[in-house]
Protein backbone atom coordinates (compact mmCIF):
# COMPACT_ATOMS: atom_id res chain seq x y z
CA UNK A 1 0.00 0.00 0.00
CA UNK A 2 1.28 3.67 -0.92
CA UNK A 3 2.25 5.59 2.16
CA UNK A 4 0.38 8.49 2.28
CA UNK A 5 2.49 12.19 1.36
CA UNK A 6 1.13 15.30 2.34
CA UNK A 7 1.75 18.29 0.13
CA UNK A 8 1.55 21.95 0.94
CA UNK A 9 1.06 24.99 -1.86
CA UNK A 10 0.43 28.82 -1.58
CA UNK A 11 -3.65 29.65 -1.79
CA UNK A 12 -3.21 30.70 -5.02
CA UNK A 13 -0.22 31.78 -7.34
CA UNK A 14 -0.51 34.35 -10.41
CA UNK A 15 2.18 33.98 -12.92
CA UNK A 16 2.67 36.68 -16.09
CA UNK A 17 4.10 39.91 -17.02
CA UNK A 18 2.05 42.61 -15.24
CA UNK A 19 0.03 40.14 -13.21
CA UNK A 20 0.53 42.14 -10.06
CA UNK A 21 -2.37 43.75 -10.55
CA UNK A 22 -4.09 40.74 -8.98
CA UNK A 23 -3.45 41.29 -5.77
CA UNK A 24 -6.82 43.94 -6.01
CA UNK A 25 -8.59 41.14 -5.88
CA UNK A 26 -7.29 39.48 -2.82
CA UNK A 27 -7.56 42.68 -1.22
CA UNK A 28 -11.20 42.70 -1.97
CA UNK A 29 -11.77 38.68 -1.71
CA UNK A 30 -10.59 39.80 2.22
CA UNK A 31 -11.26 43.36 2.83
CA UNK A 32 -8.34 43.77 3.59
CA UNK A 33 -7.65 47.10 4.86
CA UNK A 34 -4.12 48.11 5.97
CA UNK A 35 -0.73 46.29 4.50
CA UNK A 36 2.77 45.82 6.01
CA UNK A 37 4.88 45.73 3.35
CA UNK A 38 8.02 44.45 3.94
CA UNK A 39 10.72 45.16 1.15
CA UNK A 40 14.53 45.20 1.48
CA UNK A 41 15.89 48.72 1.92
CA UNK A 42 17.43 48.96 -1.58
CA UNK A 43 14.27 48.06 -3.19
CA UNK A 44 12.70 50.48 -1.22
CA UNK A 45 12.91 53.67 -3.81
CA UNK A 46 12.84 51.73 -6.83
CA UNK A 47 10.48 51.74 -9.08
CA UNK A 48 9.78 47.84 -8.54
CA UNK A 49 8.14 48.98 -4.68
CA UNK A 50 6.33 51.81 -6.35
CA UNK A 51 4.10 49.60 -8.72
CA UNK A 52 2.69 47.55 -5.38
CA UNK A 53 2.41 50.55 -3.29
CA UNK A 54 0.28 52.28 -6.40
CA UNK A 55 -1.86 48.89 -6.56
CA UNK A 56 -2.99 49.69 -3.23
CA UNK A 57 -3.04 53.30 -3.90
CA UNK A 58 -5.53 52.37 -6.30
CA UNK A 59 -7.71 50.23 -3.91
CA UNK A 60 -7.48 53.02 -1.09
CA UNK A 61 -5.53 50.15 1.10
CA UNK A 62 -3.44 52.20 3.25
CA UNK A 63 0.18 50.72 3.85
CA UNK A 64 3.32 51.56 6.05
CA UNK A 65 7.06 50.07 4.93
CA UNK A 66 9.17 48.05 6.96
CA UNK A 67 12.81 47.56 5.59
CA UNK A 68 15.05 47.24 8.89
CA UNK A 69 16.27 44.07 8.19
CA UNK A 70 19.12 41.64 7.49
CA UNK A 71 19.89 40.19 3.98
CA UNK A 72 19.52 36.95 6.63
CA UNK A 73 17.07 38.21 8.84
CA UNK A 74 17.76 38.29 12.49
CA UNK A 75 15.32 37.68 15.96
CA UNK A 76 15.67 40.80 16.73
CA UNK A 77 14.69 42.42 12.97
CA UNK A 78 11.83 40.20 13.48
CA UNK A 79 10.64 41.26 16.49
CA UNK A 80 10.90 44.97 15.99
CA UNK A 81 8.63 44.47 12.54
CA UNK A 82 6.22 42.97 14.39
CA UNK A 83 6.34 46.04 16.86
CA UNK A 84 5.91 48.21 13.56
CA UNK A 85 3.03 46.07 12.54
CA UNK A 86 0.97 46.17 15.90
CA UNK A 87 1.64 50.01 16.12
CA UNK A 88 0.70 50.71 12.71
CA UNK A 89 -2.74 48.60 13.07
CA UNK A 90 -1.90 46.74 9.84
CA UNK A 91 -4.37 43.47 9.36
CA UNK A 92 -2.25 41.60 6.18
CA UNK A 93 1.24 41.62 4.73
CA UNK A 94 2.78 42.22 1.38
CA UNK A 95 6.74 40.90 0.94
CA UNK A 96 8.21 42.18 -1.77
CA UNK A 97 11.63 40.58 -2.94
CA UNK A 98 13.41 37.45 -2.63
CA UNK A 99 14.01 35.01 0.06
CA UNK A 100 14.39 37.66 2.52
CA UNK A 101 11.65 39.57 2.75
CA UNK A 102 9.06 36.86 1.95
CA UNK A 103 11.09 34.77 5.32
CA UNK A 104 11.47 37.91 7.65
CA UNK A 105 7.32 38.99 6.68
CA UNK A 106 6.13 35.05 7.37
CA UNK A 107 8.17 35.24 10.97
CA UNK A 108 6.25 38.97 11.56
CA UNK A 109 3.35 36.76 10.87
CA UNK A 110 3.71 34.41 13.62
CA UNK A 111 4.91 36.89 15.61
CA UNK A 112 2.00 39.48 15.69
CA UNK A 113 -0.98 37.06 15.81
CA UNK A 114 0.83 34.91 18.54
CA UNK A 115 2.56 37.36 20.79
CA UNK A 116 5.55 37.04 22.42
CA UNK A 117 8.87 36.63 20.52
CA UNK A 118 10.10 34.61 17.54
CA UNK A 119 12.76 32.98 19.61
CA UNK A 120 9.28 31.30 21.39
CA UNK A 121 8.15 29.65 17.83
CA UNK A 122 11.09 27.49 16.88
CA UNK A 123 10.41 24.06 15.64
CA UNK A 124 7.28 23.31 13.13
CA UNK A 125 3.45 24.37 13.69
CA UNK A 126 3.82 26.58 16.81
CA UNK A 127 1.50 28.93 15.68
CA UNK A 128 -2.14 28.95 16.47
CA UNK A 129 -2.71 31.70 13.27
CA UNK A 130 -1.05 34.15 11.65
CA UNK A 131 -1.66 37.15 9.19
CA UNK A 132 -2.57 37.07 5.65
CA UNK A 133 0.95 37.35 3.56
CA UNK A 134 0.85 38.15 -0.43
CA UNK A 135 4.11 37.38 -1.25
CA UNK A 136 5.49 39.68 -4.33
CA UNK A 137 8.66 37.79 -6.33
CA UNK A 138 11.06 39.69 -7.34
CA UNK A 139 14.40 37.56 -7.72
CA UNK A 140 14.11 34.20 -9.18
CA UNK A 141 15.72 31.62 -6.71
CA UNK A 142 14.30 31.26 -2.93
CA UNK A 143 11.16 29.91 -3.55
CA UNK A 144 9.87 31.32 -0.18
CA UNK A 145 6.76 32.56 -1.61
CA UNK A 146 5.44 29.07 -2.07
CA UNK A 147 6.95 27.13 1.05
CA UNK A 148 5.53 26.80 4.52
CA UNK A 149 9.49 27.84 5.38
CA UNK A 150 11.42 30.45 7.06
CA UNK A 151 14.68 30.97 8.32
CA UNK A 152 15.96 33.17 11.03
CA UNK A 153 19.32 34.20 12.37
CA UNK A 154 19.86 34.47 16.43
CA UNK A 155 22.41 36.77 16.11
CA UNK A 156 23.60 36.09 19.72
CA UNK A 157 24.85 32.54 18.77
CA UNK A 158 25.43 33.50 15.31
CA UNK A 159 22.84 30.29 14.17
CA UNK A 160 20.95 30.45 11.16
CA UNK A 161 18.16 27.95 11.85
CA UNK A 162 14.49 27.11 9.91
CA UNK A 163 11.34 26.77 11.25
CA UNK A 164 8.01 25.28 9.37
CA UNK A 165 4.60 26.58 9.67
CA UNK A 166 1.70 25.96 7.69
CA UNK A 167 0.32 29.09 8.66
CA UNK A 168 2.67 30.64 6.94
CA UNK A 169 1.81 29.58 3.47
CA UNK A 170 1.04 33.05 1.33
CA UNK A 171 -2.56 33.13 0.77
CA UNK A 172 -1.61 34.87 -2.70
CA UNK A 173 2.38 34.40 -4.37
CA UNK A 174 2.83 36.81 -6.86
CA UNK A 175 5.69 35.67 -9.88
CA UNK A 176 5.64 38.74 -12.10
CA UNK A 177 8.34 38.90 -14.53
CA UNK A 178 7.78 42.55 -15.56
CA UNK A 179 8.99 42.98 -12.21
CA UNK A 180 12.66 40.90 -12.54
CA UNK A 181 13.38 42.24 -15.91
CA UNK A 182 16.09 44.08 -14.28
CA UNK A 183 17.51 42.08 -12.00
CA UNK A 184 21.32 42.25 -11.90
CA UNK A 185 23.31 39.66 -12.96
CA UNK A 186 24.93 38.90 -9.75
CA UNK A 187 21.60 38.52 -7.91
CA UNK A 188 19.90 36.73 -10.90
CA UNK A 189 22.88 34.36 -10.87
CA UNK A 190 22.94 33.65 -7.28
CA UNK A 191 19.69 33.27 -6.95
CA UNK A 192 19.08 31.01 -9.89
CA UNK A 193 21.97 28.67 -8.46
CA UNK A 194 19.54 28.64 -5.12
CA UNK A 195 16.82 27.23 -6.96
CA UNK A 196 19.45 24.76 -8.90
CA UNK A 197 20.13 23.70 -5.24
CA UNK A 198 16.79 23.54 -4.38
CA UNK A 199 16.07 21.08 -7.03
CA UNK A 200 18.92 19.04 -6.50
CA UNK A 201 18.54 18.58 -2.88
CA UNK A 202 14.98 17.95 -3.23
CA UNK A 203 15.66 15.16 -5.57
CA UNK A 204 18.14 13.59 -3.47
CA UNK A 205 15.93 13.76 -0.52
CA UNK A 206 15.36 10.99 2.03
CA UNK A 207 11.83 12.33 2.03
CA UNK A 208 10.87 13.15 -1.32
CA UNK A 209 7.88 11.75 -3.12
CA UNK A 210 7.09 10.96 -6.75
CA UNK A 211 5.66 14.34 -7.13
CA UNK A 212 8.40 16.63 -5.35
CA UNK A 213 10.92 14.79 -7.71
CA UNK A 214 9.19 15.36 -11.13
CA UNK A 215 8.97 18.85 -10.18
CA UNK A 216 12.65 19.12 -9.20
CA UNK A 217 13.46 17.26 -12.37
CA UNK A 218 11.87 20.53 -14.48
CA UNK A 219 13.16 22.70 -12.33
CA UNK A 220 16.56 21.47 -13.23
CA UNK A 221 15.70 21.47 -16.87
CA UNK A 222 14.41 24.64 -16.90
CA UNK A 223 17.48 26.25 -15.32
CA UNK A 224 20.15 24.50 -17.49
CA UNK A 225 18.14 26.03 -20.43
CA UNK A 226 17.68 29.72 -19.07
CA UNK A 227 19.78 30.63 -16.41
CA UNK A 228 22.65 31.43 -18.58
CA UNK A 229 21.05 33.56 -21.19
CA UNK A 230 18.67 35.06 -17.93
CA UNK A 231 22.05 36.20 -16.38
CA UNK A 232 24.30 37.41 -19.34
CA UNK A 233 21.47 37.90 -22.01
CA UNK A 234 18.47 38.71 -20.58
CA UNK A 235 14.89 38.40 -22.12
CA UNK A 236 11.49 37.70 -21.49
CA UNK A 237 11.70 34.21 -22.31
CA UNK A 238 14.89 33.57 -19.93
CA UNK A 239 13.37 35.72 -17.06
CA UNK A 240 9.71 33.55 -17.16
CA UNK A 241 11.73 30.30 -17.25
CA UNK A 242 13.85 31.19 -14.87
CA UNK A 243 10.21 32.33 -12.81
CA UNK A 244 8.87 29.03 -13.19
CA UNK A 245 11.70 27.02 -12.97
CA UNK A 246 12.44 28.21 -9.41
CA UNK A 247 8.67 28.29 -8.52
CA UNK A 248 8.84 24.66 -9.13
CA UNK A 249 11.73 24.42 -6.81
CA UNK A 250 10.33 25.73 -4.15
CA UNK A 251 7.61 23.49 -4.24
CA UNK A 252 9.88 20.31 -4.64
CA UNK A 253 12.25 21.08 -1.82
CA UNK A 254 9.26 22.98 0.66
CA UNK A 255 7.92 19.36 0.64
CA UNK A 256 10.92 17.53 0.46
CA UNK A 257 13.22 19.33 2.35
CA UNK A 258 16.81 20.17 1.98
CA UNK A 259 20.29 18.70 2.63
CA UNK A 260 23.83 18.98 3.55
CA UNK A 261 24.17 22.13 0.97
CA UNK A 262 21.68 23.87 3.15
CA UNK A 263 23.31 22.35 6.05
CA UNK A 264 26.81 23.77 5.87
CA UNK A 265 25.30 27.25 3.36
CA UNK A 266 22.88 28.06 6.54
CA UNK A 267 26.58 28.27 8.93
CA UNK A 268 28.31 30.83 6.01
CA UNK A 269 25.20 33.08 5.94
CA UNK A 270 24.84 33.32 10.11
CA UNK A 271 28.97 33.81 10.76
CA UNK A 272 29.69 36.19 7.66
CA UNK A 273 26.10 37.35 6.33
CA UNK A 274 27.22 36.03 2.88
CA UNK A 275 24.32 35.65 0.56
CA UNK A 276 22.61 32.47 0.72
CA UNK A 277 22.40 31.35 -2.85
CA UNK A 278 25.97 32.16 -3.84
CA UNK A 279 26.80 30.05 -0.35
CA UNK A 280 24.98 27.33 -2.47
CA UNK A 281 26.46 27.66 -5.19
CA UNK A 282 30.05 27.16 -3.97
CA UNK A 283 29.17 24.27 -2.09
CA UNK A 284 26.75 22.16 -4.16
CA UNK A 285 29.42 20.72 -6.21
CA UNK A 286 31.75 19.49 -3.19
CA UNK A 287 28.88 18.52 -1.00
CA UNK A 288 27.20 16.46 -3.83
CA UNK A 289 30.61 14.54 -4.41
CA UNK A 290 30.60 13.74 -0.56
CA UNK A 291 27.20 12.42 -0.71
CA UNK A 292 28.42 10.44 -3.31
CA UNK A 293 29.89 7.96 -0.62
CA UNK A 294 26.57 6.26 -0.61
CA UNK A 295 25.26 4.76 -3.46
CA UNK A 296 22.09 5.59 -2.69
CA UNK A 297 22.70 9.06 -3.66
CA UNK A 298 25.10 8.29 -6.63
CA UNK A 299 21.82 6.30 -8.46
CA UNK A 300 19.86 9.10 -7.31
CA UNK A 301 22.26 11.79 -9.21
CA UNK A 302 22.65 9.19 -12.07
CA UNK A 303 18.55 9.53 -12.67
CA UNK A 304 18.65 13.27 -12.22
CA UNK A 305 21.68 13.04 -15.04
CA UNK A 306 19.70 11.13 -17.18
CA UNK A 307 16.58 13.15 -16.89
CA UNK A 308 18.31 16.20 -17.58
CA UNK A 309 20.52 15.43 -20.32
CA UNK A 310 18.96 11.47 -21.41
CA UNK A 311 21.70 11.79 -24.77
CA UNK A 312 24.92 12.86 -23.48
CA UNK A 313 24.53 10.16 -20.41
CA UNK A 314 22.72 7.26 -22.93
CA UNK A 315 26.48 5.51 -22.93
CA UNK A 316 27.07 6.25 -19.48
CA UNK A 317 27.61 4.27 -16.18
CA UNK A 318 25.76 5.32 -13.47
CA UNK A 319 28.56 6.98 -11.88
CA UNK A 320 29.76 8.43 -15.00
CA UNK A 321 26.48 9.56 -15.14
CA UNK A 322 26.47 10.99 -11.64
CA UNK A 323 29.65 12.58 -12.24
CA UNK A 324 28.81 14.22 -15.19
CA UNK A 325 25.36 15.59 -13.92
CA UNK A 326 28.13 17.62 -11.17
CA UNK A 327 30.33 18.18 -13.80
CA UNK A 328 27.71 20.52 -15.18
CA UNK A 329 26.42 22.32 -12.43
CA UNK A 330 30.02 23.42 -11.60
CA UNK A 331 30.36 24.44 -15.48
CA UNK A 332 27.18 26.17 -15.18
CA UNK A 333 28.49 28.03 -12.13
CA UNK A 334 31.67 28.96 -14.04
CA UNK A 335 29.53 30.50 -16.44
CA UNK A 336 27.20 32.60 -14.28
CA UNK A 337 29.82 33.80 -12.11
CA UNK A 338 28.83 31.95 -8.61
CA UNK A 339 32.18 30.11 -8.79
CA UNK A 340 34.22 31.16 -6.02
CA UNK A 341 37.02 30.19 -3.42
CA UNK A 342 35.68 30.55 0.26
CA UNK A 343 38.64 33.04 0.78
CA UNK A 344 37.08 35.12 -1.70
CA UNK A 345 34.28 35.13 0.77
CA UNK A 346 36.04 36.12 3.49
CA UNK A 347 35.92 32.49 5.67
CA UNK A 348 38.81 32.64 7.93
CA UNK A 349 40.68 28.84 8.13
CA UNK A 350 39.94 28.65 11.87
CA UNK A 351 36.62 29.03 11.73
CA UNK A 352 36.13 26.15 9.79
CA UNK A 353 35.71 23.49 12.73
CA UNK A 354 33.08 25.62 14.50
CA UNK A 355 31.17 25.71 11.13
CA UNK A 356 31.37 21.99 10.75
CA UNK A 357 29.96 21.41 14.33
CA UNK A 358 26.92 23.95 13.06
CA UNK A 359 26.57 22.24 9.93
CA UNK A 360 25.72 18.53 12.35
CA UNK A 361 23.46 19.98 13.92
CA UNK A 362 21.25 21.69 11.24
CA UNK A 363 18.06 20.40 10.54
CA UNK A 364 17.97 20.52 6.84
CA UNK A 365 20.88 17.42 7.80
CA UNK A 366 18.29 15.41 8.44
CA UNK A 367 16.54 14.68 5.01
CA UNK A 368 20.44 13.71 2.90
CA UNK A 369 20.55 10.30 2.36
CA UNK A 370 24.28 10.12 3.22
CA UNK A 371 25.37 11.22 6.62
CA UNK A 372 28.96 12.70 7.02
CA UNK A 373 30.80 13.01 9.77
CA UNK A 374 32.61 16.53 11.52
CA UNK A 375 36.12 15.27 9.69
CA UNK A 376 34.42 15.09 6.39
CA UNK A 377 32.58 18.60 6.58
CA UNK A 378 35.38 19.65 7.47
CA UNK A 379 37.45 18.73 5.00
CA UNK A 380 35.15 19.90 2.48
CA UNK A 381 34.98 22.83 3.52
CA UNK A 382 38.83 23.15 3.79
CA UNK A 383 38.69 21.88 -0.59
CA UNK A 384 37.12 25.24 -1.35
CA UNK A 385 39.32 28.12 0.71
Amino acid sequence: MMSVFKYFSPGCTLFGFGCIQGIRDEIRYRNLKKAFVVTDHKLRETEIVKKVTAVLASEGTAYCLFSEFKPNPTTANINCGAKEFVDNHCDFLISVGGGSAHDCAKAISVVTAGGGKIEDYRGSDKSRRTYPLIAVTTTAGTGSECTLNYVVVDEKTKEKYGNGDRNVLPVLSVDDIELMMDMPASLTAGTGMDALTHAVEAYCSEDRALITSELAAAAVRLIFQHLENATLRPDQESREGMSVAQFLAGLAFGNAGCGLIHSMSHQLSAVYDLPHGLCNAVLMPVASRLNMKDQRAVERYALLGRSVFPLECSDMEAGQQAEYLIDRIEALSLTVGTKKSLTELGVREEDIPLLAEKTLHDASLRHNIYKPDKTEIEAAFRSLM
